[in-house]
């Protein structure tokens, strides 16, 4: 079983890798070198031209800087929004639609057939700063592929954003739950800055209230490293409070790493190496993960598929190879941003990078 699942993971990856399109580096252009001829003469004392270099320069330096600051921008903005970061969902302000119907299979636990729904609506009454969403919720656990089904839950509610500045965002929910009846409502809070040219931080913080009596206490910090216009490399540190699961888990760590290899505008591959560690009975590891994540856009913009070969090394089992494939179809109808729309606009730029 071992050895047919390593060969239809290489099978795979050869696959992903061939259907990549080829993109040549176009070639610099020289710069044609000023003669004598071509310079003006200065006259001594005449500040205006010392004062124009100045400004020439500062303005090149300053063009230069966005233009890098754009591309770790934009390609972590591509990675969010294409492999459908669950991050990424929260900030998401339009009306959109998803289905995922999703087979996965693991040699431990067998094959679970899943389907999932979400609705998001965004209602321009209100300026566009309240969104109704409705279906499935799994967003906390949505990388903890198929650790906890029992975390899964139909919601209904609204999201009301705050003010968006250059670096922060926030928003307020409010909504109701239906597998075990309650209210939920808390804050979400977002920072992100630029640390270096080719290097970017952002952190988050959730609080959610229930009820019930439980509260969901989540935080996350993500350092993004820009590679070249074909890979971008994520740190990612995850933590998670759950009230319910307390004496099980006690406080969640889920410490994962993700490098992102752009197979062109329609397709990506994204490996990953993730370690879940719980607190309680005791501090130990509960999961190692090393997976595969191929996802591809089909000549229907609204339709995506993904293929994930991944092992699985977990506590429950001894630590035994576990291995299994993850198959999902994606439907998917939405409203473009105004983030979509200016990245859109860029990539007429020839000079556009991711």
């Amino acid at each position: 079983m071992v050895l047919k699942f390593a060969a239809g993971t290489l099978l795979l990856v050869s696959a992903a890798l061939c259907m990549a399109d080829a993109e040549e580096t176009a070639p610099a252009t020289e710069t044609p070198t000023a003669t004598d001829s071509d310079t003006p003469t200065r006259q001594s004392g005449d500040s205006r031209d010392v004062d124009d270099a100045d400004a020439g320069q500062d303005s090149i330096l300053d063009r230069h800087k966005q233009a890098m600051d754009s591309r770790v921008q934009n390609a972590s903005q591509w990675v969010d929004s294409f492999f459908n970061d669950p991050d990424y969902e929260a900030e998401v302000a339009t009306t959109q639609i998803r289905i995922r119907p999703e087979l996965f299979y693991r040699k431990e636990q067998d094959l679970k057939p899943r389907m999932r729904a979400s609705v998001k609506l965004s209602l321009p009454n209100l300026g566009h700063r309240v969104s109704l969403f409705a279906g499935n919720a799994a967003r906390e656990d949505d990388r903890d592929e198929g650790t906890d089904d029992t975390n899964e839950k139909s919601v209904i509610g609204l999201q009301f954003f705050g003010k968006e500045l250059k670096n922060w965002h926030s928003s307020f929910t409010a909504g109701l739950k239906f597998n075990s009846v309650a209210f939920f409502t808390g804050p979400r809070l977002r920072y992100a800055n630029d640390l270096t040219e080719k290097d970017s931080y952002r952190f988050t913080q959730e609080v959610l209230w229930q009820t019930d009596n439980n509260w969901h206490v989540r935080s996350r910090l993500d350092f993004n490293h820009y590679f070249n216009d074909k890979y971008l490399f994520r740190q990612t540190f995850d933590g998670l409070w759950r009230e319910e699961r307390r004496n099980k888990e006690g406080y969640r760590t889920r410490i994962s790493s993700f490098l992102t290899h752009r197979l062109g505008d329609r397709a990506g591959l994204q490996y990953e190496f993730t370690t879940i560690l719980h607190q309680r009975p005791h501090s130990h590891v509960d999961q190692y993960t090393l997976a595969l994540r191929f996802r591809r856009q089909t000549a229907r913009d609204w339709l995506y598929y993904e293929i994930v070969p991944q092992i699985a090394y977990e506590d429950q089992y001894n630590f035994k190879a576990n291995p299994g494939i993850h198959l999902r179809l994606e439907i998917f109808y939405g409203i473009p941003s105004d983030y979509d729309r200016s990245i859109d606009d860029a990539e007429e730029d020839d000079d556009f990078r991711w």
